[in-house]
């Protein structure tokens, strides 16, 4: 499977990162300890997988959960999220910032003496030119509308700047640019509404301070190690495609790692992962149903697991735009059809059924939304109600899927679930990862019908329901579209009061789960292998891709 993160997870085989997005606010890994066999070793490596070769690693252009993760090590935004209390906490920025009484202007000051890993010194217009390529329609970031909020960036965001007038572009540019002013140390930045989550958007890497020289001297290739300079704890020292990352120290970074390396592979097939792993070829994996067996046999591994919730939810994605899916009564029948509980039980192994989108523990859970609960009956007869050009378009469908062994075995079970509750004969439809991403990614080549799930990129449910699936958002990949759901959420957005924001975005995750614009599965849960060598391996709700990486360390390898 794939996933989006944000965080999310928004990524590449879901069962060779799975482990690696882990939850709910919880500590492993030993916590802090210092002295004797705790002690960390200064030139220690750690060695996980990242699954497979992310397709941008560009800050203002991703949205996968692996190419998140190597911006999330390399930059450091203005703020933070801390990994205990799922807080937004400083990072770049030195204190929270100053907000205006109307909630629609914030104000954050630099830290003293930050520096890139070149030792050139980071100033507020180093994030404003993140932010500015953000919105920039040239960049075509797939994040940018979670810079809407900016006054200027949606309009010019959503000019082309191939076809529109240069004035006109131009002059959008200017509006935008005025919205966001620096003075010395701080950085203001002027909104359309009051935006209780904007604090929250200041803690990803959408804003991340990419260097204007760097992304000038690289071109389309300044992401590779000689122009992705960065902010963070981690220089990306080596690329070798398809192959590996490799992650130093940085020595200008404000707060020294404690490892002195971070290899990241890249193996997609979960089977081979979980022979690196008990090979000491990785300290890290993310364990699948598949591995249960094995690991319950070995006392050694047994040991080794580490257990916990994940804010991830994991679903069905149906082009809301194309037959059959175009057809509210099709979703509905599809997400009706199969027996989450059975899959749980008999296939995933790991996770918990889910008939809502958002994750326990997360604002905006809904356990009383059962909507779309296992009911073939009622399954056969919304089928029974499509349209004719829907009910056409059963006789060639396919579910496309980044192309595993893993994968194909769970399939093949939702394919027998739709055979027998349906009658329908789905094919399946296996791509690389690579070419996976990027179909999911743009509205023209979006399958008919496919896997991904959502990891939390902050703590508001705004992060899950107006940036996945309202009218502007780009990483839902659905093409749901609905003026009740755009009117909810576009409300809560901006609503002061916490309560009645909260029961319009309950209001507004029923109606998706009752339109069926994607059928949910499972939430996610946590069980990874960690070798004993590792420490303050902290896992949160919002997952350790875009958490703090200053604290992991290793001991001697035994």
């Amino acid at each position: 499977m794939t996933v989006r993160r944000t965080r999310i997870f928004p990524l590449l085989s879901l069962l060779t990162l799975v482990g690696l997005l882990v939850s709910a606010c919880t500590q492993q890994g030993g916590g802090p300890t210092t002295g004797g066999a705790d002690q960390a070793d200064p030139n220690g490596e750690l060695v996980s997988n990242m699954g497979a070769e992310p397709d941008t690693i560009d800050p203002q252009k991703e949205s996968f959960v692996n190419e998140i993760g190597v911006t999330m090590r390399v930059y450091e935004a203005l703020m933070t999220a801390d990994v205990k209390t799922g807080k937004v906490i400083p990072a770049a920025a030195k204190d929270q910032p100053k907000v205006s009484s109307d909630g629609k202007t914030y104000t954050y000051t630099l830290r003293d003496g930050l520096k890139y890993s070149d030792g050139k010194a980071v100033t507020a217009n180093d994030f404003k030119y993140g932010w500015t390529r953000l919105c920039d329609p040239a960049t075509a970031g797939e994040y940018a509308f979670t810079g809407y909020i900016v006054v200027g960036c949606e309009d010019w965001n959503n000019m082309d700047p191939k076809k529109d007038d240069p004035a006109k572009l131009q002059a959008a540019k200017q509006k935008f640019t005025d919205s966001i002013t620096v003075s010395g140390s701080d950085i203001t930045f002027k909104l359309t509404d009051p935006a209780p989550y904007f604090n929250a958007i200041a803690s990803i890497w959408v804003g991340a301070p990419a260097r204007e020289d760097q992304v000038t001297k690289g071109g389309d290739k300044w992401t590779e190690p000689a122009t992705f300079i960065g902010n963070g704890p981690f220089i990306l020292s080596e690329w070798k495609h398809n192959e590996k990352m490799v992650f130093t120290r940085n020595p200008n970074y404000r707060n020294q790692t404690k490892l002195a390396k971070w290899t990241q592979v890249m193996i997609n097939e979960g089977a081979v992962a979980f022979a690196a792993y008990r090979n000491n070829e990785l300290d890290l994996y993310g364990v699948a149903a598949e591995d249960l067996r094995t690991i319950d046999a070995d006392a050694d591994l047994k040991n080794q697991v580490v257990d916990g919730p994940d804010g991830c939810s994991y679903y069905i994605g149906y082009n809301n735009r194309k037959a059959p899916f175009n057809d509210k009564n099709v979703r509905v029948a599809f997400s009706k059809s199969f027996d989450r509980d059975a899959y749980i039980n008999d296939v995933q192994k790991i996770g918990k059924p889910s008939t809502s989108f958002i994750s326990p523990g997360l604002p905006g859970y809904d356990s009383g939304d059962t909507f779309q609960k296992f009911d073939a009956t009622a399954a056969k007869a919304a089928l029974a109600q499509a349209t004719p050009d829907a009910t056409a378009a059963l006789g060639a469908l396919k579910i496309t899927y980044s192309s595993s062994a893993r994968t194909k075995t769970r399939l093949e079970w939702f394919q027998q679930q739709w055979k027998n509750n349906l009658n329908v004969n789905v094919t399946l439809d296996p791509v690389d990862s690579t070419t996976y991403t990027q179909l999911v990614k743009k509205p023209e080549t979006l399958p008919a019908m496919f896997l991904l799930g959502w990891c939390p990129d902050y703590y508001d449910q705004q992060d899950w329901l107006t940036t996945v699936f309202s009218s502007k958002a780009s990483s839902g990949r659905v093409g749901y579209n609905s003026k009740a759901f755009d009117d909810l959420v576009f409300a809560a957005d901006k609503e002061p009061d916490q309560a009645k924001r909260d029961k319009m975005y309950q209001d507004a995750s029923r109606l998706l789960s009752q339109d069926a614009a994607a059928g949910w599965i499972y939430y996610g849960a946590t069980k990874i292998l960690q070798k004993s060598w590792v420490k303050n391996y902290y896992i949160t709700a919002l997952g350790f891709e875009i958490a703090r990486f200053t604290d992991v360390y290793v001991t001697k390898k035994t």
